[in-house]
C-alpha cells in the first residue's frame, strides 16, 4: 500500500535527508540525484517542493534559524537562570556549527550567506534583548542600549566564523578573550556578573588576571 504524506511532512523529510548528505559529503559534492536516491522519491516530487539544490539549502537554513529561535526563547524563559547564565548559554548555542557553512561560503551563495546573517540578526535580536533587559532590572548589566548592544555583539561574533577567517588556534583564543572583554564593557557588567560569566566560560582566572 502506497503511503501518502502531507506536503509539510514530505518537505521536511527531504530537508532531513539533504542535511545529512550535506554534512557527510559536503554541499558541493552532494547532487540532486544523491538526494533523490537517498529519499527514494521521484524527481517531480522534489521539484514540486524545491526549485534546485540552492533552494533546498535556503529552506534548510531558514528551518535551522527557526529551531535556534525556539532554543533561545526556551533559555530566555527559564526563570531559574540568571541573566548572565542565559546570555552565556545563548552564546554557546550560537557558536556551535549548524548553518551549513561549507555551502554558504561558496561564491555563488554569497547573497544567500548575507540573507542568512541578516535573517538571523533580525530573528535573534529581540529575544536576546529580553535577556539583557532582565539583566538591567536585576542589576547585573548597565547599558542604555540593550538592543543595539546585541546587534553590535552579534556582528562582532562573525569574526569567529571559520568559513570566512582562517585563524590559527592562538589567534582564535585571543579573539574569544577579546569578545568576552568587549561583552563585559558593552553591557556594563558588575564584578559579580563578570566573575559568573568568566567562570561559565572557563576563562575566569586568566581574564581576571589580565584585566585586574
Amino acid at each position: 500500500m502506497r503511503i501518502i504524506k502531507d506536503a509539510n511532512e514530505r518537505r521536511n523529510e527531504i530537508l532531513d535527508i539533504a542535511e545529512n548528505l550535506f554534512n557527510e559529503k559536503g554541499y558541493n559534492k552532494t547532487t540532486v540525484d544523491d538526494i533523490l536516491k537517498e529519499s527514494g522519491i521521484a524527481k517531480g516530487t522534489l521539484y514540486y517542493h524545491f526549485k534546485n539544490k540552492e533552494d533546498i539549502l535556503s529552506a534548510m537554513i531558514e528551518r535551522q534559524i527557526e529551531r535556534r529561535c525556539r532554543n533561545i526563547s526556551e533559555i530566555a524563559a527559564d526563570n531559574t537562570l540568571s541573566a548572565v547564565e542565559k546570555l552565556y548559554r545563548v552564546i554557546s548555542l550560537l557558536s556551535k556549527s549548524g548553518l551549513l557553512a561549507d555551502g554558504l561560503h561558496e561564491k555563488e551563495n554569497a547573497e544567500l550567506h548575507q540573507r542568512s546573517f541578516t535573517r538571523s540578526l533580525m530573528r535573534f535580536t529581540p529575544i536576546i534583548t529580553e535577556i539583557l533587559e532582565q539583566g538591567i532590572k536585576s542589576g547585573e548589566f548597565s547599558t542604555p542600549y540593550p538592543k543595539e548592544s546585541v546587534e553590535l555583539l552579534f556582528c562582532a561574533s562573525q569574526l569567529h566564523d571559520p568559513g570566512v577567517f582562517k585563524w590559527t588556534a592562538e589567534e582564535r583564543r585571543l579573539k574569544i578573550k577579546a569578545f568576552y572583554w568587549m561583552l563585559e564593557l558593552t553591557l556594563g557588567m558588575t564584578d559579580a556578573a563578570k566573575a559568573e560569566l568568566y567562570e561559565l566560560a572557563g576563562i575566569s582566572k586568566e581574564v581576571s588576571e589580565n584585566n585586574g
